[in-house]
């Protein structure tokens, strides 16, 4: 009989070690999330929405004036909704005893937007975000205002103008946009650590 216990505890501690071995090798493959800017939405300058508008010619009467006015107060307020989309890449895992949902949550993110590479305004995403596992897309919108003024002075009122064409119309000319940013995962194995602030861009995934 003793023997027989002592087989069976043998037997036990074995399964536990094998899958002690699978769960750290699940835990030590974890991949980062993955993110890029996927679209700018909303831009406007002084209020007036720039959509479709490719020179300052294009304005209204009455859209030039107030932006005139805003122009001579130097308040130049530009407004954007940046489209941030997050990708989790893990995959849910069971087997050998041990099941894990591979789901992500971003508990916050720290971000910091640079236009052209001028940083411009920064913020914090708040939490939860949940990041379903398996790779697909979970859109994160960052709604911000600020004034151009305090930034772009010296490009003058119509390289302000020209710099909100650009954003409202991707693809008419070359202007770079990038978040600087420090994400907050946490899966259900722990946290997800990056080593270091990550830079988002519009392209790929990062």
């Amino acid at each position: 009989m003793k023997r027989f216990l002592v087989i069976l505890v043998s037997i036990s501690c074995s399964i536990m070690y094998f899958q002690g071995c699978a769960l750290f090798q699940n835990i030590s493959s974890m991949k980062e999330v993955q993110f890029r800017i996927g679209s700018v939405s909303g831009v406007s300058i002084g209020g007036v929405n720039v959509r479709g508008k490719s020179k300052v010619t294009d304005f209204s009467v009455s859209e030039t004036i107030a932006l005139a006015n805003r122009v001579a107060s130097k308040s130049l307020p530009l407004s954007l909704t940046v489209n941030i989309e997050a990708r989790n890449p893990n995959e849910s895992v069971q087997g050998n005893g041990i099941s894990m949902n591979g789901i992500a949550t971003l508990r916050s993110m720290e971000w910091r937007l640079l236009i052209d590479g001028v940083p411009t305004i920064s913020g914090v995403i708040q939490g939860p975000i949940t990041l379903p596992a398996g790779g697909e897309t979970v859109m994160i919108p960052i709604t911000t205002e600020f004034n151009l003024f305090s930034v772009f002075e010296e490009r003058g009122y119509a390289g302000m103008a020209k710099l909100a064409f650009a954003l409202a119309n991707p693809g008419s000319t070359d202007i770079s946009l990038t978040l600087d940013a420090k994400p907050h995962i946490e899966t259900f194995m722990g946290p997800i650590n990056y080593p270091e602030r990550i830079l988002i861009f519009k392209k790929e995934f990062n």
